[in-house]
């Protein structure tokens, strides 16, 4: 293994993408089990200010966002266009992971560039997370006056 040949797991690409974000991207479980094990930054953003968990999110990668979250991955961290793990999560319709964020404290009326959660839901018709978002209380108005969920 390369970490047992002095590899450094926080080393990024030219994007400023970890080798933990990679692998949060594209589903590796025990991959990312290991990089963590090793001193891997759960919390560790790209050129874009995109987190690990936020790539699991939008990937439905489920086991590895509650793998990050356990590690102390922040729910709440932004990118610099103002979207949250929980906004990707919805976006998608990544239901199961939605549900395991916002157990966890994640904002859920935050807007980023005028969408909230609710809204990004309703726009791919992910109608069990939209159901979910309101049972907990978002803000269905929530928007920057550009954009209605309807």
């Amino acid at each position: 293994m390369l970490l047992d040949r002095g590899a450094e797991c926080n080393k990024c690409d030219c994007w400023g993408q970890s080798p933990v974000m990679k692998v949060c991207e594209h589903g590796h479980t025990e991959i990312v089990k290991i990089l963590l094990d090793r001193g891997a930054d759960c919390n560790k953003c790209d050129w874009w200010g995109e987190s690990p968990l936020m790539k699991a999110c939008e990937h439905g990668h489920t086991e590895i966002v509650k793998m990050l979250l356990d590690r102390g991955a922040d729910c709440n961290k932004c990118d610099k266009k103002g979207q949250l793990p929980v906004m990707k999560a919805c976006e998608h319709g990544h239901t199961e992971i939605v549900k395991m964020l916002l157990d966890r404290g994640a904002d859920y009326n935050k807007c980023d560039d005028g969408q909230s959660p609710v809204m990004k839901g309703c726009k791919h018709g992910h109608t069990e997370i939209v159901k979910m978002l309101l049972d907990r209380g978002a803000d269905y108005n929530k928007c920057d006056g550009m954009v209605s969920p309807l």
